[in-house]
């Protein structure tokens, strides 16, 4: 079942595109898939966003709950409940970005750890048209089926840019245990850092994928802050 609905047509869509393009260049295609995994995401992306945005405006709510109750973990709980529904907020809807980019992230690995291989050009469906081998030399310099540090550094500096320009604005925090926050600030640096170690080991093929969709971020952080300046 993984195979047929995740696996193979993501891996059909990639040969597609490197059999279409007028340079059969890997290292295009898998940034054109993943400008295509993105717009079909960014309702969630989308939702995710404006689900943190209203959680950031409930934060001097949530904190005097959490101080009127700290003692009374199932008052606190059932008073948070309250909250969310009152304001009408799904407290886990900014995680739904996180959530549906982790099977996208298995599959694209186990795409581009098996299809380098020319046996798995067998899972082609059959309008797709074979190219015989996949030649994993991108750009002309960049082997997409090692690691590659280089483009680590890169991918782990559009991943801190990314991130810290999609932050909400700093506010004064009453409760250091504040999980939200905490998380926002470790996140800005432990992911970074994560992915610039796996880009040692992993095919550069999803590095290269995490790259793109960071300045994918980037770009769509810019437009809509301009687009806020002008309102």
């Amino acid at each position: 079942m993984y195979n047929e609905f995740l696996w193979r047509p993501v891996f059909n869509a990639l040969v597609w595109l490197y059999t279409i393009l007028p340079w059969t260049d890997l290292g295009l295609a898998i940034i054109i898939l993943t400008i295509v995994i993105r717009l079909v995401l960014t309702p969630l992306l989308i939702k995710g966003q404006r689900a943190q945005k209203e959680l950031s405006l409930l934060q001097p709510e949530i904190r005097r709950i959490q101080e009127q109750y700290k003692n009374n973990k199932e008052a606190q709980s059932k008073a948070m409940m309250e909250l969310y529904a009152q304001h009408k907020v799904n407290p886990f809807s900014g995680c739904l970005w996180m959530l549906v980019q982790l099977p996208v992230l298995i599959t694209l690995f186990s795409v581009f750890q098996k299809g380098f291989d020319p046996v798995y050009l067998s899972e082609l469906y059959g309008f797709v048209r074979s190219p015989g081998v996949l030649n994993p030399v991108s750009f002309g310099v960049l082997d997409l089926s090692k690691g590659n540090i280089y483009l680590g550094i890169i991918a782990a500096l559009s991943q801190f840019l990314q991130t810290k320009m999609a932050a909400p604005p700093p506010k004064p925090v009453t409760n250091q245990s504040d999980f939200s926050v905490i998380f926002q600030k470790q996140a800005l640096y432990i992911f970074p850092v994560l992915i610039l170690v796996w880009s040692y080991t992993l095919p550069s093929a999803l590095t290269l994928y995490w790259t793109a969709l960071n300045f994918l971020g980037i770009v769509q952080e810019i437009v809509v802050k301009k687009l806020e300046f002008r309102k």
